[in-house]
């Protein structure tokens, strides 16, 4: 076996498991446009959902029998709002369609409107969070059809450390503590809290 035959054979192994480590270790390429505006399919399908008020959520009530008594409203911490002259509703858990109903039912028995037409839209939806390896921590306003890698280019990115393939999701609903694991082009949806650990090595 001459010298050549016999580096080609001892090396290219070696050259392939050095090859494979560096790219374990690079960072991955920026996002495109195109990555960033462009939703997966199962975003698209979160999005279609009937959406279900929670605290954070902000609303415009639209009284058209009495515009005077229409406004904005944050949903607080316990779930309510404080419509002009409809004194603190519970709107908690409830889609917009059934606060229409609610304020309607309220307005007409508490004697202030004898038939009155009600319109209630979605102003802002509660935030979503990150923590963890990513340049900026913390809440970001909710984007309609975004996932995940999206929601980490808002927050500026990995931090060098950041685990990609270990990435987690504690839904609005879940319960405290339960978290799945999830890639790059899950769907986010509001309330979510994202955690990007850091890589074992």
């Amino acid at each position: 076996m001459n010298l050549r035959n016999f580096l080609s054979r001892c090396l290219a192994p070696l050259l392939t498991v050095a090859v494979l480590a560096v790219s374990a270790c690079d960072p991955q390429p920026p996002m495109s446009t195109m990555t960033i505006q462009q939703p997966s399919q199962g975003t698209q399908n979160l999005r279609l959902g009937e959406y279900r008020v929670a605290p954070g959520d902000r609303l415009r009530v639209t009284v058209l029998s009495d515009t005077e008594l229409s406004g904005e409203y944050e949903v607080d911490s316990t779930g309510m709002i404080s419509p002009r002259m409809a004194g603190r509703v519970v709107v908690l858990g409830m889609s917009m369609p059934e606060i229409e109903a609610m304020l309607a039912d309220r307005y007409r028995s508490g004697g202030y409107l004898r038939n009155p037409r009600i319109s209630v839209d979605l102003v802002s939806r509660r935030p979503f969070y990150i923590i963890g390896e990513i340049s900026r921590p913390g809440s970001f306003p909710y984007v309609s059809g975004i996932n995940v890698v999206q929601a980490i280019a808002i927050a500026g990115g990995y931090t060098r450390r950041a685990s990609k393939t270990r990435i987690t999701i504690q839904r609005f609903n879940a319960q405290q503590g339960q978290e799945e694991t999830v890639t790059e082009d899950s769907p986010v949806g509001p309330g979510d809290i994202i955690r990007v650990p850091e890589r074992w090595f």
